[in-house]
């Protein structure tokens, strides 16, 4: 996230009105947010929070909306003009896309978090006899009734902006002349080519079967660390002589 948005330095006033800028902040922003979210989800105070509730779903959503829609959307409106020679039919609809997009997001993932909170109260509430407040899981569901159909309204934000976008699309391709063919153009490569700073790292490139086992070391050193201390400690809570603990047979 941080190498997306440091590339866009000095360019932040083009951001403004360049359609093709707003859909790339927006998506490594939420890929940002997802990432570091991900991480936070596996600890298992969190994860306590989070487990059996909507949580899950936001998380998955500002991914996958954000992330990957977004990106998606940018890739096709920087692309799409230059496979049919020509500019986009429309700035300002890939604009209104961007914004219907960006608040259908909004309201598609805010309510779910409001929800997870909810749920994660309601799961944990007990009465006066000690018994669960809400032992039936559909009643969470009602309570929730109101965030779904927020929900429901940012997902047809966001399904409306991309449908805007197949116009434009559509429009675009209309008013140009597809490019089949294009000329190969590069630079050419100098032989020999050494950069400053480069010191072992060009050497591990340039050994593809050194570094893939360097690798591969590493990876079992990381599984051993985390497989064996579950084989040898065979439980880290203090057990009771006299409690048999259920199997699956009972």
């Amino acid at each position: 996230m941080v190498n997306g948005l440091l590339t866009l330095r000095g360019a932040w006033d083009k951001v403004r009105t360049e359609p093709v800028l707003k859909f790339m902040v927006v998506a490594v922003t939420a890929y940002g947010m997802a990432t570091f979210e991900g991480p936070m989800l596996s600890l298992k105070n969190v994860n306590a929070i989070a487990h059996y509730t909507d949580w899950i779903v936001a998380h998955v959503h500002i991914g996958g909306l954000g992330w990957n829609g977004f990106l998606t959307f940018g890739m096709l409106y920087w692309m799409w003009p230059r496979l049919w020679k020509t500019n986009l039919y429309s700035t300002k609809l890939a604009n209104t896309h961007f914004w219907m997009g960006t608040l259908g997001i909004i309201f598609y993932a805010l309510p779910m978090y409001v929800a997870a909170l909810t749920q994660f109260l309601m799961l944990r509430e007990f009465d006066d006899t000690g018994r669960l407040a809400y032992g039936n899981y559909l009643q969470t569901v009602v309570e929730l009734v109101p965030m779904y159909m927020l929900r429901a309204f940012g997902g047809l934000l966001y399904l409306s902006g991309a449908i805007l976008m197949v116009y434009n699309m559509v429009k675009t391709a209309k008013q140009g002349v597809f490019q089949a063919t294009e000329e190969d153009q590069a630079p050419a490569l100098k032989s020999n080519y050494e950069s400053k700073g480069e010191f072992w790292h060009r050497a591990w490139e340039r050994k593809p079967v050194f570094f893939t086992i360097l690798a591969t070391i590493a990876i079992l050193i990381g599984g051993v660390v985390e497989i064996v201390p579950t084989i040898l400690v065979k439980s880290n809570v203090p057990t009771i002589s006299s409690v048999k603990p259920y199997t699956p047979w009972n």
